[in-house]
């Protein structure tokens, strides 16, 4: 046989047994840029909230902020015209100064209904931007039948896009309990247009998953609004409008979604506590599983999350509020190993230094009356220290898993029985009297009461 001939059979029969070695269904993995996504989303959530900042990073937030108002005030929305008016919006936005943003962003839309055809297309680059500003200026002067009007108009006017998904949501998530019927509506209104999105599989514009996670809203607010059989018609729509051809991420990203979408309607996953911060002595840990209230609420976080520790302060207060009215709070925290036994509160909530007082006798080979350096140390309290006495309950970190959870802190309430009736990330306000935990617990009591 010739050489050339034997070399090609030899390199055939490699690769004949390479890919008999390959495994034949190996496991889905993400793309090296979804993987990065992923593995920064702790940095991401920890970044975005200004608490956790450094000190000169906060004095030049207050200092631009500052000098920003001044500006802001220093002019008028009416002396501008075209994209000048969000230039100034979006000064004043950063100023949180939101009555101009509205007035600024309002000018921009009267200008575009007023244009012609030929303007509309080339003049207003920026609509999606002008109703978003307009929605966002909206809800933060509380006004929220101008920010859903606005949501409605923008989804006739522009397509679909990040800005539109973001301005409606944030009207979905303001309404949802005052207005929910018309959150639904919202969605409703909204579905048609992601559903088409889905089918068509355009290259550009939102991912598919991104898509999915908007358009499975509407299934878990008919879901929250006790709508079962509408909740599962707009499932089943959503799902058969998936193509076939989504990539690997796309996949593996809406399975995550609807995993976590149904868990929605049934029993509360089951989980292992390995400590209750409330009494680390306790002798038995109280059932979280068992013990329902009328209504139950979870906060889920791991312990990276500085800002969910930052409100551990508010955890008994909540606790005793939803108490009273036979509902019950619980925060979890998620770690990779159980708790050590706390500090004590003296030192683990406040991080002093462990130093003791000088020592009465010198040191081998010290010389009396010469100067000493005494080195301390200074020991960060564990999450589970900072948390001791708050209605706290350790529980492994797969619990994060178990709930799907990828942002933090989040929510998880159940009714009397134990059925999961919402899932949503916390705002930073969701712990103040009046919140959204209480009235996501006043909620389900109304809706899903125990029997009389």
């Amino acid at each position: 046989m010739p050489v050339r001939q034997l070399f090609a059979l030899l390199v055939a029969l490699c690769l004949a047994r390479a890919s008999a070695q390959a495994p034949a269904n190996a496991t889905p993995q993400l793309s090296p840029q979804a993987a990065y996504d992923q593995a920064v989303r702790p940095l991401e959530i920890t970044r975005r909230s200004p608490q956790n900042w450094s000190e000169a990073e906060l004095d030049a937030l207050k200092i631009a902020t500052e000098e920003a108002k001044t500006s802001c005030h220093a002019r008028a929305p009416d002396q501008f015209a075209g994209e000048d008016f969000l230039a100034y919006a979006l000064l004043c936005a950063f100023a949180q100064e939101w009555a101009p943003v509205q007035v600024a962003s309002s000018l921009y839309l009267a200008a575009y209904e007023k244009a012609d055809p030929d303007a509309r297309a080339k003049d207003f680059p920026s609509l999606s931007k002008a109703f978003d500003y307009k929605v966002q200026a909206s809800l933060h002067l509380k006004d929220p039948d101008t920010a859903l009007a606005t949501s409605r108009d923008m989804l006739r006017t522009v397509p679909w896009d990040g800005l539109a998904s973001d301005a409606t949501g944030s009207t979905v998530r303001y309404i949802q309990l005052i207005q929910n019927q018309h959150a639904v509506s919202l969605l409703l209104q909204r579905q048609p247009i992601l559903l088409a999105l889905l089918k068509a599989h355009p290259t550009t514009g939102p991912p598919a998953h991104a898509l999915y996670a908007d358009a499975i809203a509407l299934p878990a607010m008919q879901q929250f609004a006790n709508q079962p059989k509408d909740a599962e018609s707009s499932f089943a729509e959503l799902e058969a409008s998936l193509p076939a051809d989504i990539s690997s991420d796309d996949a593996i990203l809406i399975a995550e979604t609807r995993r976590q979408y149904k868990l929605l309607g049934g029993p509360l996953p089951k989980f292992t506590t390995t400590a209750w911060l409330l009494d680390p002595a306790a002798p038995a840990m109280p059932d979280p599983q068992t013990s329902f209230g009328a209504a139950t609420v979870f906060l889920l976080f791991p312990d990276w999350c500085n800002q969910c520790l930052a409100v551990g302060p508010r955890f008994a207060p909540q606790g005793h509020r939803l108490n009273e009215t036979e509902a019950r709070f619980y925060a979890l925290l998620a770690q990779a190993t159980p708790p050590p036994k706390p500090a004590p509160k003296e030192n683990a909530k406040s991080g002093k230094s462990t130093r003791s007082a000088a020592p009465a006798t010198l040191l081998p080979g010290e010389k009396p009356g010469l100067p000493r350096v005494d080195l301390s140390l200074t020991i960060k309290p564990t999450a589970a220290a900072l948390l001791v006495e708050t209605p706290t309950f350790a529980v492994p970190k797969e619990t994060l898993n178990s709930f799907v959870a990828t942002d933090f802190p989040l929510i998880v309430v159940v009714d009397h029985s134990g059925i999961v009736r919402n899932i949503q990330v916390a705002p930073d306000t969701a712990l103040v009297p009046g919140g959204l935990i209480d009235q996501l617990a006043a909620w389900v009591v109304e809706r899903w009461p125990r029997a009389r």
